[in-house]
């Protein structure tokens, strides 16, 4: 019988050893039909001595070329973690090639028995493991987005299975492009979320995206406790309405984020200036000028009064939003253009054009605590995912960087005190992405995706712990931004003529109970 899964071992103190994995081990096992993984012994690592550089260039070749393979990648000294990883995804069912609906693969017979089978002849590894026997455990094959429409029996012969995603409203404001989104919070607003959307041009429209009934159920659910809204004429659910508009920047648009309370947009760009506009009347409130461009800014979690603004001479500062008080600058190597506060807000993560990640501590004023090399493009986003102990994932980053390339990066905290020590490489996948300033965000539906925009002019999607890709196709330009909701059943993605497209996972339950 065919091998379903080939692990390649490879010594990452010996490049040779990678060498022959990529050009040989791999490639053959690919040739067989087995699903790959890529793993790296630390073994002797661990008890030599780091050399990191060596060894942070040997991951980065071998997630390079497992990617080109499809196969996972994992770098421990034990096998238990990714033997662990490959039961459940047997488990599951899940396997890359394509498959006939029991599990067999496409050119093979199908198994009498199916899944369940392969389940009960590995039940005692999965005790050895750890595996959990748990039928509530989360499926990490669920579809990106949770759903919020309702399908038709017509609309479910023309929508993937796999996805059941679908391009629901398309926007479009103007034909300047737009460079980023973001999306308000959920818990302010009960018929609606507020979508803001910044252009090339220098404006920013904000919408009112009306509720779906699923949504307002979902809500009702979970009691959200949400702000009570006027009730909207039924004519306008589902829909997208103009709530402002901004006019002020004379430039592009480079960053957007709300204030806590929702009431305040903050806006940086190529112009010099951050922008505080009030979100009801698009009325300007504050103008902070620099010396430079601002490539991007960010509100200090413990102190929503400060803010730290990034500009392209490379100096961060922060400033007080009450009186405009500048309260330190901070001199980096390079330009910083990307900021995202972890969730602990102790830790700014600052991304540069020359592909590093600096990570600074945020108290008493932000201080330098190390830096990481991550990839020869520059960083154009960073998102933080928060650690899911469900699924024994830790915290992590996904950062978009010009080489073509979304790099997703392990966080780690030493004990007790929460301390950030080290960013470690997960993995990296394929994004079209050499020119533009391309935005990703996260959806933490089934086992967590990565979506991200693309200049190849679609939206990829890729699982997170299958690194399994699917890509969304509507627009014909490239795709620079998206943005998902926080109750994650909302997706929006924006190109570079100034369309906006808002995509939601369709539900087809109602018809099996037909």
């Amino acid at each position: 019988a065919k091998a379903k899964w080939v692990v390649v071992i490879y010594d990452l103190c010996d490049p040779k050893s990678l060498q022959f994995a990529l050009e040989n081990a791999l490639p053959k096992a690919k040739m067989a039909g087995a699903n790959l993984v890529l793993f790296g012994n630390t073994g002797k690592l661990e008890s030599d001595g780091p050399n990191s550089g060596d060894t942070q260039a040997i991951v980065m070749k071998a997630k390079d070329g497992a990617a080109q393979h499809l196969a996972y990648t994992d770098e421990r000294s034990t096998l238990a973690h990714i033997v662990r990883r490959i039961l459940q995804e047997i488990d599951q069912g899940f396997a890359p090639e394509p498959r006939n609906q029991d599990g067999s693969t496409a050119d093979t017979p199908p198994r009498k028995g199916g899944a369940m089978t392969i389940t009960s002849a590995v039940e005692n590894f999965k005790n050895w493991f750890g595996g959990s026997n748990n039928p509530k455990s989360l499926k990490l094959t669920e579809g990106v987005l949770k759903p919020s429409l309702k399908g038709s029996s017509q609309m479910r012969g023309t929508v993937a299975s796999s996805a059941d995603l679908r391009a629901v409203q398309q926007l479009q404001d103007s034909e300047s492009a737009v460079t980023c989104i973001c999306f308000g919070q959920e818990r302010l607003h009960k018929q609606y979320i507020l979508l803001a959307a910044a252009s090339k041009d220098g404006t920013v429209v904000i919408y009112r995206c009306y509720r779906t009934q699923k949504e307002l159920a979902m809500m009702q659910l979970e009691n959200a406790g949400v702000g009570e809204d006027e009730p909207s004429p039924s004519e306008q659910r589902d829909q997208i309405v103009v709530h402002s508009r901004l006019v002020g920047h004379s430039r592009a648009i480079t960053s957007i984020f709300f204030n806590l309370l929702e009431d305040q947009l903050v806006t940086t760009s190529i112009d010099k200036s951050v922008r505080f506009w009030q979100v009801d009347t698009g009325e300007m409130l504050k103008v902070f000028t620099d010396s430079s461009p601002v490539p991007v800014a960010a509100f200090l979690p413990f102190n929503p009064q400060v803010f730290v603004a990034a500009n392209s001479n490379a100096v961060l500062r922060l400033v007080n939003v009450q009186n405009g008080l500048v309260l330190q600058k901070l001199k980096v190597e390079t330009e910083v253009r990307a900021l995202r506060f972890d969730d602990t807000g102790a830790f700014l993560l600052a991304g540069t054009k020359n592909g590093s990640i600096h990570v600074l501590e945020n108290s008493e004023g932000l201080k330098f605590k190390f830096k990481v090399h991550l990839a020869r493009g520059g960083v154009t986003c960073i998102t933080f995912v928060p650690a899911r102990p469900e699924q024994n994932m830790p915290a992590s980053l996904l950062v978009n960087t010009s080489d073509s390339s979304v790099t997703i990066i392990d966080c780690t905290y030493e004990a007790p005190q929460g301390i950030l020590t080290n960013l470690t490489v997960r993995n990296r996948v394929k994004v079209a992405h050499s020119l533009l300033p391309l935005k990703c965000c996260f959806s933490p539906s089934g086992g967590g995706y990565l979506i991200s925009g693309s200049e190849d002019r679609e939206v990829y999607i890729y699982n997170l712990h299958t690194y399994k890709v699917q890509h969304l196709k509507h627009h014909v330009v490239p795709v620079v931004a998206v943005a998902v909701n926080q109750q994650d059943t909302l997706l929006a993605s924006a190109d570079s003529v100034g369309r906006i497209v808002l995509w939601r996972r369709l539900d087809f339950s109602h018809l099996a109970e037909q």
